[in-house]
C-alpha cells in the first residue's frame, strides 16, 4: 500500500481549516470571559491564508469545493462574531458570577439632607455608582458628576415636598447583575 501523496495545495487547504478552527475555539474563549482580547492575530492568519489560496493557480475542482466551504464556513462565523461584538459594546460584557457577588457585597446607602450644601455626599454616592456599573459590565454613558448632581437635587426636592421628610436616602444596589439606583424617603 502506498502512502498518500498531497500536493502543497491540499496542505495549505489542511492548515487553513485547523486555523479556522482555532479562531472559532479562540473567539468562544474571548466571549465567555477567558480573554480580554479578541483573537486578532489568528483571524489575521486566517484571512491572509484565504487570499494566499485564491491567488493560487492550478486548483482542481475538488480543492476548489473544499476551499470554497472553508471560506462560507469562516464567512458565518466573522458575521456571527461581528454581530457578538457589536451586542457586547452596545450592553457592555455580562458580568460573572464572580464580580455580581463582589458588588452585592458593595452597596452603599447615603442620607442627604440638602445635596447642594452636601457635595461630597453626592459625590461619594456618584462614585459608588459608577464603581458598581463597572463592576457589572454596564455601560456609563453620558453619565457626568455635574450631571448626576442636578438629578440628585431634583429627585431629593421631589421626594421632600411630595413625602413631607427632612432627608433622603439614595441607595446604589445590585439585582440580578444589573444596578439598581433609588431614592427614598429617610426613616
Amino acid at each position: 500500500m502506498e502512502p498518500k501523496v498531497e500536493n502543497l495545495l491540499d496542505q495549505e487547504l489542511d492548515k487553513l481549516e485547523y486555523e479556522i478552527r482555532r479562531l472559532k475555539v479562540e473567539y468562544d474563549i474571548f466571549f465567555n470571559g477567558g480573554t480580554v482580547r479578541a483573537p486578532l492575530e489568528t483571524r489575521g492568519r486566517v484571512e491572509t491564508g484565504i487570499k494566499r489560496i485564491y491567488d493560487a493557480r492550478g486548483m482542481s475542482f475538488v480543492q476548489r469545493f473544499r476551499y470554497n466551504s472553508l471560506v462560507a464556513r469562516y464567512n458565518v462565523m466573522r458575521e456571527l462574531w461581528r454581530r457578538q461584538t457589536q451586542d457586547r459594546e452596545e450592553i457592555g460584557r455580562r458580568p460573572t458570577v464572580e464580580a455580581q457577588a463582589a458588588v452585592r457585597e458593595h452597596i452603599a446607602a447615603i442620607r442627604c439632607r440638602d445635596p447642594r450644601l452636601e457635595p461630597e455626599k453626592v459625590s461619594e454616592l456618584y462614585d459608588h455608582l459608577i464603581a458598581a456599573k463597572r463592576e457589572c459590565g454596564e455601560r456609563l454613558g453620558a453619565l457626568s458628576l455635574e450631571i448626576f448632581t442636578q438629578f440628585i437635587i431634583s429627585r431629593a426636592e421631589h421626594i421632600k415636598d411630595h413625602l413631607a421628610t427632612e432627608a433622603v436616602d439614595f441607595i446604589v444596589g445590585v439585582d440580578n447583575g444589573h444596578v439598581k439606583f433609588a431614592a427614598r424617603p429617610a426613616r
